[in-house]
């Protein structure tokens, strides 16, 4: 656990909290395992302790009576499936704190290394905490950006290798990324109501230098769950890709199959009547019987290799 007292223009790291909360504002990063070593100074309501605790990964925005409470979701994906990890914050007036999971997460561990450098910058903001509130919701939008264009990248490559290539190995990775696509978008949804949410501020928390800055932050996850439902649709596309491609690739095989049917028919037909064995056939004991036989079957092999060459067909 982590907490920084910010009086004035001082911020410093603290390693106890303060009996009283009221005459000092507070930053604090903490996991989840250690939410209840605050509940001694902080009057939370019992669903949001609960919803701290039980990590059912819901986003979730209320308002209390001097404080707002958020859950969020966040995602990334590792080994082909998408890992969800809940954040949760208490802001008010007086503190500021964030609760991460108790799971490590090299990403989420860089959103919380960048966090700690705000909180120096944040001494010369009008309003600290308001800052540092942003900031979160900032490097978290900034860090979904990127898990999308990842996922973006991924389909965009799978397409490509489907056009030069279809094989039945891609289905396997096309179900995959419709998964992760349809969660992303399922996600997504819940997370742009939050910017609205926060931005009617019910509790007078958002001073008027920072608005704006939060409407920034509403617009962008927006778009971002357009973006992810517009990944689910490509994701779609490619079962549409495959199934055209692979039907092309069928289609050809099917139309050299048949060429060599069509080449080796009549060859058949010539076969077949040399083997009825009747007794007069002057050309069986002609001496030149077999190789004029073997010369016919070779000109009508010939003959249609060629137009279906001309045809493209071949």
């Amino acid at each position: 656990m982590t907490f920084y007292r910010i009086e004035g223009k001082v911020i410093a790291e603290s390693e106890a909290l303060p009996a009283q909360i009221n005459d000092v504002e507070l930053f604090i990063i903490c996991r989840a395992s250690e939410v209840p070593a605050l509940l001694n100074i902080f009057e939370w309501d019992e669903s949001a302790l609960l919803e701290c605790t039980n990590l059912d990964e819901t986003v979730r925005y209320t308002s209390y009576g001097d404080y707002d409470f958020t859950s969020l979701i966040y995602v990334e994906t590792e080994g082909g499936s998408v890992q969800q990890r809940e954040i949760n914050l208490f802001f008010s007036k007086h503190y500021l704190v964030l609760i991460i999971p108790d799971s490590e997460s090299a990403r989420l561990a860089r959103l919380v290394d960048g966090l700690r450098k705000a909180v120096v910058n944040s001494a010369v903001r009008p309003s600290p905490l308001v800052y540092l509130y942003y900031v979160i919701f900032n490097g978290l939008v900034a860090d979904f950006s990127e898990t999308l264009e990842i996922l973006e990248d991924e389909i965009e490559a799978l397409a490509e290798t489907i056009v030069e290539k279809p094989c039945h190995e891609q289905l396997t990775k096309i179900g995959q990324l419709r998964k992760i696509a349809y969660t992303y978008k399922k996600m997504f949804r819940s997370l742009s109501y939050i910017g609205g949410q926060i931005l009617m501020d019910e509790n007078q928390l958002l001073n008027d230098d920072h608005v704006h800055y939060f409407r920034n932050i509403d617009a962008r996850l927006m778009k971002q769950f357009d973006f992810a439902e517009s990944l689910y649709d490509l994701s779609n596309d490619l079962l549409h890709i495959y199934d055209s491609k692979f039907s092309a690739q069928t289609n050809e095989t099917m139309n050299k199959l048949a060429a060599i049917t069509l080449i080796f028919g009549p060859l058949t037909v010539i076969v077949g009547i040399y083997g009825m064995n009747f007794i007069h056939m002057p050309e069986l004991e002609w001496t030149f019987g077999y190789p004029l036989a073997l010369g016919v079957m070779a000109a009508i092999s010939g003959v249609i290799f060629l137009i279906m060459k001309k045809k493209k067909w071949l």
